[in-house]
């Protein structure tokens, strides 16, 4: 009969019809891998709860006097009041995994996560594809670069996590490029450990190549100058705060985009002040 289908017909239908269930089955995994991460990260929210005793100040973000201290090589902030009002339970997050070296906190775009590092991964893979719980999922979490010094001494910490769709992890990243005057509400990326807090002031980010050289630490001072230099130079806002070789960085990194126009987003924080504890 001419309305019957031809075996090629029947193949073709097949396929189609597979690509269609396989398809809805991955946005199904994805959608449940996304929903447990999201919801892996909402119990570790009680590790860090708000201080009882300290208000952080938001209507202002002029720089705060810093007491001098000839010992420190870094400087030191004794006003806790600058920093937010959060207290890390680094010993219940270790509990959970012994990996936790951090909790990074950047309010302008409502970061708050535990930041884990695997010293012998040398290719960050594993935490691209594990919780911080370890739990095998797509969604993986905040990792800290295996090669960095976790106690933040080195020139430039690469901190990493995935461009997650709804807004999570470091979703919320891109909307330093799409919403302007989101920078100038605060500026400041916030890294807990447990010996204080440190504070870095992000003075530029922007989209680069998967194969960007901006991945790179640099192994002397000339380097790092340039490595600055040329962050400034890409950035996709005049952040007008001064960045030089005689302080360290932090970099957070993730993807953006897809296909052909996949690409990584950089956003870069100097060094300010800490406050220990």
């Amino acid at each position: 009969m001419a309305g019957d289908l031809t075996r090629t017909q029947k193949i073709a239908l097949g396929i189609a019809v597979f690509g269609i269930f396989f398809s809805a089955f991955m946005l199904f995994k994805t959608a449940r891998e996304y929903k447990l991460a999201e919801t892996e990260y909402e119990t570790l929210d009680r590790f860090a709860q708000k201080t009882e005793t300290v208000t952080l100040a938001t209507t202002s973000f002029a720089p705060v006097e810093i007491e001098e201290e000839v010992e420190e090589e870094l400087a030191r902030n004794y006003d806790r009041s600058a920093f937010p009002d959060l207290e890390i339970d680094f010993d219940g997050l270790s509990e959970i995994n012994d990996q936790v070296v951090a909790w990074l906190y950047v309010g302008s775009v409502g970061i708050s996560y535990p930041v884990v590092q695997d010293v012998t991964d040398e290719e960050n893979e594993y935490y691209l594809h594990h919780t911080f719980e370890q739990e095998e999922n797509s969604s993986g979490c905040i990792f800290m670069d295996w090669s960095v010094n976790a106690d933040l001494t080195s020139w430039n910490t690469f901190i990493y996590g995935h461009n997650m769709k709804n807004g999570t992890m470091f979703g919320s990243l891109k909307r330093l490029l799409r919403e302007d005057g989101l920078y100038e509400t605060d500026p400041y990326i916030y890294v807990f450990t447990r010996d204080g807090i440190y504070r870095y002031e992000i003075f530029s980010f922007y989209l680069d190549s998967t194969d960007s050289k901006m991945y790179y630490t640099c192994n002397t001072f000339k380097e790092y100058r340039q490595y600055i230099r040329t962050a400034l130079e890409k950035s996709e806002h005049e952040c007008g705060v001064e960045a030089s070789e005689d302080k360290n960085m932090v970099t957070l990194v993730t993807c953006s985009g897809t296909g052909a126009n996949k690409k990584r987003e950089f956003v870069h924080g100097i060094f300010v002040d800490r406050y220990l504890y």
